[in-house]
């Protein structure tokens, strides 16, 4: 059956890969042990996946802030891959809590 939320580019398409392939392992964890799982699976897919494009890789609180960001709807994995690849490639755009030179003037 084909996956109608997947997305079709990399990066997105690499970390909902990681991240589906890890969701596939929920049976038998606690919701902490899943989550920190999936989150480690997005961030490592997505650090190699910048590597790869050259890209900037993420930190862990931008793929968290991402995660946060695309709960509550029907595709989350997709949103969040998609969260996830914007930081990448918007590399020079602030990081979450993090002012610009012009707001600090």
């Amino acid at each position: 059956m084909r996956d109608i939320f997947r997305p079709l580019q990399d990066p997105a398409r690499t970390i909902y890969d990681a991240f589906q392939a890890e969701a596939a392992n929920r049976d038998g964890r606690s919701v902490e042990q899943w989550i920190a799982a999936e989150a480690k699976a997005v961030l490592d897919a997505a650090t190699q996946a910048a590597q790869r494009l050259g890209l900037r890789a993420p930190t862990p609180e931008e793929v968290e802030h991402a995660s946060i960001l695309a709960r509550g709807h029907v595709d989350y994995g997709a949103k969040w891959a998609y969260g996830v690849a914007r930081t990448m490639e918007e590399g020079k755009e602030r990081r979450p809590g993090q002012s610009t030179a012009a707001e600090t003037r």
